[in-house]
């Protein structure tokens, strides 16, 4: 019986190393808020000179994640939703 247990601590102990190193380095795809920046800059024309009340915000869900991106330029406020592992534009806007 003791056998099994140790067996089934090591089994446990292996799952839990292997989901942390699964969430530690799962990450690495992620392209990040400065590239996301800079591809809502570049759809919208503009470079980062041109911009002023810059604010990104991080969002996650068990199944995605994206950066919410809004700036002005000029009298024009822009908002941007960009996937942060495949670069896609997912949403758009100026006002």
């Amino acid at each position: 019986m003791k056998v099994m247990k140790k067996a089934v601590l090591i089994v446990v102990v292996l799952a839990l190393v292997a989901a942390a190193c699964v969430y530690a380095f799962g990450d690495s795809k992620r392209i990040g808020k400065d590239a996301a920046l800079q591809i809502a800059l570049e759809d919208a024309g503009l470079t980062r000179d041109e911009v002023t009340d810059v604010d990104i915000e991080f969002e996650k869900t068990p199944s995605s994640a994206w950066y919410e991106i809004e700036f002005e330029s000029g009298r024009t406020d822009c908002e941007y939703r960009i996937d942060d592992y495949t670069e896609e534009i997912l949403s758009s806007a100026a006002d």
